[in-house]
C-alpha cells in the first residue's frame, strides 16, 4: 500500500487565493462587471481577516456569470490565465517538496475548495495525477452556473480524503499533509507527518503547541 501526500492548493502551492488570482484576471479582462467583483472581493478581505467561515454561499454567487457559457470556451480562458498569471504564483520550494515525494514512490493527491477547472491545471502543471476540488455543474458540456454538490471545505475534506484512501488502496501509515488554515485542523490531525506552511495566525498557534514543522515559502 502506497504512502499518502495530502497537498492544500491555496497557501501551499499557490501564493494567495487561486480563485481571488482569478477574479482579478476576469475583472481586468472585463469578463465580469464592477459590482460583481467588489461584492466577492469584499468576501475575500473578510475571509483573509477570519470574520468568516464558510465560503459556500459566495462560491455559489461567483460562479453564477458560468450558466449558459461552454466548459471548452471557460476551459481556454482558464489556460490562458494559468499560462499568462496563475503559473508565476506557483511556489517553487512545494515543487521541491512534490519532486521529493514522487521520488520516494508515494501517492500525491491536491485538495482544494477551488473550481476543478483550475485545480486540474495546475495538477496537470504539476505532474500529479490526483485531485479533488470543488465542481461546477454542467448539462451537456454547458453550465448551469451552479456548484455540483458540497464544496471541498473544512470537515467534507476529511470525508473526501477517507473515500480517495479507501478507493485507491493507500494508508495513513506515514501520510504527510500540507495546508496553511485552521480549517484544515482535522485534516493535518489526521496523518502522520502534518506541515503547516504559510500558516494562519491560529494554525501557527496550533503547530507551534504540537511541535509541528512550520513551512514559510517565499520563492
Amino acid at each position: 500500500m502506497s504512502e499518502l501526500v495530502i497537498l492544500d492548493l491555496d497557501g501551499v502551492i499557490i501564493k494567495s487565493q487561486s480563485q481571488q488570482i482569478f477574479l482579478n484576471y476576469l475583472f481586468k479582462k472585463k469578463l465580469i462587471g464592477l459590482f460583481f467583483y467588489l461584492k466577492i472581493y469584499f468576501w475575500f478581505v473578510l475571509y483573509k481577516l477570519g470574520l468568516v467561515n464558510d465560503p459556500k454561499k459566495i462560491m455559489d454567487y461567483a460562479y453564477s456569470f458560468l450558466k449558459g457559457k461552454k466548459t471548452e470556451d471557460i476551459e481556454k480562458i482558464v489556460e490562458i490565465f494559468f499560462n499568462e498569471k496563475l503559473q508565476q504564483f506557483i511556489f517553487s520550494e512545494i515543487i521541491d517538496i512534490i519532486n521529493k515525494h514522487k521520488s520516494q514512490g508515494r501517492e500525491l493527491v491536491i485538495i482544494s475548495n477551488s473550481v476543478d477547472v483550475i485545480v486540474s491545471r495546475v495538477a496537470k502543471f504539476l505532474g500529479i495525477k490526483n485531485y479533488i476540488s470543488t465542481q461546477l455543474e454542467n448539462t451537456d458540456r454547458i453550465f448551469t452556473g451552479k456548484i455540483l454538490g458540497d464544496i471541498i471545505y473544512g470537515k467534507n475534506k476529511i470525508t473526501v480524503v477517507k473515500e480517495f484512501i479507501k478507493n485507491n488502496n493507500l494508508n495513513l501509515n506515514n501520510s504527510y499533509a500540507y495546508t496553511d488554515h485552521i480549517s484544515d485542523l482535522n485534516l493535518l490531525l489526521m496523518v502522520k507527518n502534518p506541515n503547516a506552511v504559510n500558516p494562519d495566525r491560529f494554525l501557527f498557534t496550533k503547530a507551534k503547541k504540537n511541535n509541528w514543522p512550520i513551512l514559510i515559502f517565499k520563492k
